[in-house]
């Protein structure tokens, strides 16, 4: 039986405040986990399209700096980061050239 490809998605909105909590979290620097499935031995694994320069709240600043966004008009509370995650399942890579070819983006 051919597996069904599958991809979970998680999208989710953060505020200012909830920055380094995330970043903590996504480059696995925290020392506890809720979530059993994680298995940091593998965390080497985890593809980033994209890394930042310093710190998620040191590239929010910049973008803001650089005008790239603008908080103009923000309430104090308001969301200004949604994060994505994808999780694709390993027959999918397999059949589009392996992890070596998708971690080289």
């Amino acid at each position: 039986m051919q597996k069904i490809d599958r991809t979970v998605v998680r999208n989710q909105a953060y505020r200012k405040q909830g920055i380094s909590i995330r970043e903590r979290h996504n480059e696995r620097k925290n020392t506890h986990y809720c979530n059993p499935d994680i298995v940091q031995e593998r965390s080497n694994l985890n593809i980033h399209f994209k890394r930042c320069e310093g710190t998620y709240a040191q590239a929010f600043d910049k973008m803001v700096a650089d005008g790239t966004i603008s908080t103009r008009g923000l309430k104090p509370d308001a969301k200004v980061m949604d994060e994505m995650v994808f999780d694709v399942n390993t027959a999918y890579f397999d059949r589009h050239g392996g992890y070596e070819h998708i971690s080289q983006g």
